[in-house]
This record gives C-alpha cells, sequence and structure tokens, in this order.
C-alpha cells in the first residue's frame, strides 16, 4: 500500500468510541499520575507561570477525556467528578482558579492574576439552551464572563446559606433554584462539597 492509499484509508476510518471500563481506567491513571507529580511548591525553577499553564493544558487535555465519560454518568458520580477536577486545578493554581468552562467539548480555564484568600464555595452551573450546554465550575463570589449567544455575559455567583446559587448581573440577580432563562439559556446550578 503506497502513502496515497494509507491516507485515503485513515481518513474514511472512524476510531471506536472507547467503553465505560476503558474511561474509566483513564481517569483513574490521570487521577493517580497527578497525585505523584512532584509538587509545583518544592521543585525550584518549576513554579513560572509558563511552566505551570504548560502543566493546565496538559491537564485539561485529560480532562476532556474525563469529561466525555462524565457525561454518562450518574448526578452523584457527576458531582464527584465535577469535585475532583475543581480540586485538581486548585492544586496546580492555588487560589487563583476563577473558572472552568466547558462549552462544545472544549475547557477554557480561568485563572486569576493574584491568588484569593481563603477557603472558597465551589459551585456548579449549567447553561442550556437547546442542544447546547455550558458547565461551569467557579467559586462563590468569584466573576464569570460567559459568550451566551451572540454576546459575552458577566456575572457574579454567590452561593447561599441554603445551598444555593444566586447569579448576579448589572441589572438583575436570578436565584438558580428558579431556573431563570438568561439571554435564552436555562440556568441551573449547585453547590459543590467544600474543597
Amino acid at each position: 500500500m503506497n502513502d496515497e492509499t494509507l491516507r485515503r484509508e485513515l481518513r474514511g476510518s472512524i476510531a471506536p468510541s472507547p467503553s465505560a471500563a476503558a474511561r474509566g481506567r483513564a481517569l483513574h491513571r490521570a487521577l493517580v499520575a497527578l497525585e505523584q507529580a512532584p509538587s509545583v511548591e518544592t521543585d525550584e525553577g518549576r513554579d513560572s507561570l509558563a511552566w505551570r499553564l504548560g502543566y493546565a493544558v496538559t491537564i485539561l487535555v485529560v480532562l476532556a477525556v474525563v469529561l466525555s465519560w462524565h457525561h454518562s454518568k450518574t448526578g452523584d458520580e457527576s458531582l464527584a467528578v465535577d469535585r475532583e477536577m475543581i480540586r485538581q486545578m486548585d492544586k496546580l493554581f492555588p487560589g487563583q482558579v476563577d473558572a472552568i468552562v466547558e462549552k462544545d467539548g472544549k475547557i477554557d480555564l480561568t485563572i486569576a492574576q493574584t491568588p484569593v484568600i481563603g477557603p472558597d464555595q465551589p459551585l456548579l452551573l449549567i447553561f442550556r439552551h437547546g442542544s447546547e450546554t455550558i458547565r461551569v465550575l467557579s467559586y462563590s463570589g468569584h466573576h464569570l464572563c460567559l459568550s451566551l449567544g451572540r454576546q459575552r455575559d458577566c456575572f457574579e455567583v454567590l452561593a447561599t446559606p441554603t445551598g444555593g446559587v444566586i447569579l448576579e448581573d448589572e441589572k438583575q440577580a436570578w436565584l438558580a433554584s428558579d431556573h431563570p432563562v438568561v439571554e435564552g439559556y436555562r440556568v441551573q446550578a449547585c453547590a459543590l462539597p467544600a474543597l
């Protein structure tokens, strides 16, 4: 088979999707590898922002695989994966994670320039419009900007003492338990167990 024939064959082939067991093993191996990775705080020269961003990109690729597995899980398993994802990102960027946004199978990580002091309540927000879903992991009190439709909307997200979530923009506030519609997106949100 010459190179052109091989290229044609490869372009026409479709890789089978991984089984649930294979995705589970990949998640386990990725988390074990991350746990065994050298600590950023103790290795000299590795605490530069460029190195941490490169490391985060690698982790985000692994997390993209995890997210594809994550969508087939039940509610409690899904929340456990969300909690683990935000915990791992906070381990890479202590006190600096503003938001982890998954949209169209892509993950966008927003990092603050300076760490926030003190523990924050992690939150999960889900924006749905038709078949489009935007999943956001963030913290109470953080500022969040998303592209909803054709415009960029910014919110403050706040946890209530009863475990609810409030979204607030310049003009109004919404209680997530009321499943508000913001720019055509139905919003669901909940507080995750504290880290």
